[in-house]
């Protein structure tokens, strides 16, 4: 018998967006991963944030757009579960926590911020 669930994975970085949706199939003896679908948006957070210290009202509402779509994506593929992680832009931006929370409230999507330890941690779990 055969499991199929499918997950995704939101990078929010300081070039682009990303929506990465796998399916993970299980069964007894081996575990295989599928890419369903890959969505890269050029928003270029880090414009903002290097230059003026935080991320434009501008920008703000284009991520959120750009969030609610990979909801609707993630609907539409029937997700199982998703994780959001945001990288260095969002790290390094004066308003952050309030960017964070606002998407929370406004889409029920939990970003967690991380450091770049760990972004590099999780990049050398993929190739390593």
């Amino acid at each position: 018998m055969k499991n199929i669930h499918k997950l995704a994975a939101i990078d929010i970085g300081s070039n682009a967006v990303r929506l990465l949706i796998t399916s993970i199939r299980i069964n007894k003896s081996e575990t295989k991963f599928k890419k369903i679908s890959l969505v890269r948006v050029p928003l270029r957070l880090g414009e903002d944030v290097f230059s003026k210290g935080k991320i434009s009202d501008k920008k703000l509402k284009k991520l959120q757009k750009t969030l609610k779509a990979f909801k609707i994506l993630m609907q539409m593929h029937e997700v199982y579960m998703f994780k959001a992680v945001a990288t260095s832009a969002m790290r390094e931006a004066e308003n952050s926590t309030k960017i964070i929370e606002d998407i929370f409230k406004k889409l029920n999507i939990k970003i967690d911020l991380i450091s770049g330890k760990k972004e590099a941690l999780m990049i050398a779990n993929v190739f390593f």
